[in-house]
C-alpha cells in the first residue's frame, strides 16, 4: 500500500508539472505577438542654409558673401508617392504637409511592411487642391487659414513656398541685411515634382520607418543674384520664380 501511494503520488506531480509547463508555454505564447504587416512611416525634414540649421536669428551669407537674415520659411509638400519593389506605386492620398523650420517630424501614413524602390512628392499642390475652398478646411489643417497666410485668393490658391527676409543690397557686399526679400512661388504652374525613384528603402516589422529628408536654402537660391532679384510673387516676375522652382529638386536630398 505504501508503495502504490508513493507511486501515485509521483504520478500526480508529474501530471501537475506537465500542466503548469504547458500553461506556462501557452501564456508565453500569448505573448508574442504575431508579426506587423504595416508600420508607421514619417518624413524628418532638416531645412538648412548651407551647413547651418535654418533659423530666424542667425545672419547668414550666401555663396557670393552676401549678407541675409530670414524671416519666414514655408512651403508644401503633397501627392506622396511610394514606389514598391516590383514597381507598383502607393500614393498616400490627401495627406499634405507644411513645412517650416521649427518641425522636423511629419507623420505620413501607416504602410505596408517590405522593400521600397523609392518615392517622389510636390513641392506645391494639384490644381483642384490649390484652388479648393480654404474656408472648408478646419483649424490645424495645413490646408486651413494661416498665419501668416499662405494663400491668396481663392483663384489664385496657396503659396507654394514662402522665403521672407532681408538682404544686403550694396554692390560690394559691405552693408547689413536692410532691404525685405520675397520669394512668394505659388500658380498652378510652378509646382514641381521631387523625385527619388531610386533613394530605395525597407519598412520593416515592428519598427516604425523614418525618412530623413534636407532642404538647402542655398540651393533653392542658386544663382539667384539676391542683390538684384529680391522680389517676385510669381506671376510679376515669371523669370526668378522659375528660377527657383528649377532649383528644388536639387535643393533637396536624402540623408
Amino acid at each position: 500500500m505504501k508503495i502504490n501511494k508513493i507511486i501515485l503520488m509521483l504520478a500526480l506531480m508529474t501530471i501537475v508539472i506537465s500542466f503548469n509547463a504547458c500553461k506556462k508555454e501557452a501564456e508565453e505564447g500569448m505573448l508574442i505577438p504575431p508579426p506587423s504587416t504595416e508600420q508607421k512611416l514619417k518624413f524628418h525634414i532638416h531645412n538648412m542654409v548651407g551647413t547651418n540649421a535654418l533659423n530666424f536669428t542667425t545672419e547668414f551669407t550666401n555663396a557670393s558673401g552676401r549678407k541675409f537674415n530670414m524671416s519666414d520659411c514655408r512651403y508644401y509638400i503633397s501627392n506622396i508617392v511610394l514606389i514598391k519593389s516590383d514597381n507598383t506605386e502607393l500614393p498616400l492620398s490627401g495627406k499634405v504637409l507644411l513645412v517650416n523650420p521649427s518641425i522636423d517630424d511629419y507623420e505620413l501614413a501607416t504602410v505596408p511592411v517590405g522593400g521600397y524602390k523609392g518615392f517622389r512628392f510636390i513641392i506645391g499642390l494639384d490644381s483642384a487642391t490649390n484652388h479648393s475652398n480654404i474656408t472648408a478646411y478646419s483649424a490645424g489643417n495645413p490646408l486651413a487659414v494661416q498665419t501668416p497666410s499662405m494663400h491668396w485668393t481663392w483663384s489664385s490658391g496657396y503659396l507654394f513656398m514662402k522665403l521672407e527676409g532681408n538682404v544686403d543690397t550694396t554692390l560690394a557686399n559691405t552693408g547689413t541685411p536692410n532691404v525685405e526679400f520675397f520669394y512668394h512661388i505659388a500658380l498652378d504652374n510652378f509646382k514641381r515634382t521631387i523625385d527619388f525613384g531610386t533613394e530605395s528603402f525597407t519598412v520593416s516589422s515592428g519598427s516604425d520607418k523614418e525618412i530623413v529628408l534636407e532642404f538647402n536654402l542655398l540651393d533653392a537660391l542658386n544663382n539667384v543674384d539676391m542683390r538684384t532679384e529680391y522680389i517676385t510673387h510669381s506671376n510679376d516676375n515669371v523669370p526668378l520664380a522659375t528660377k527657383i522652382a528649377d532649383n528644388w529638386q536639387g535643393a533637396f536630398s536624402v540623408e
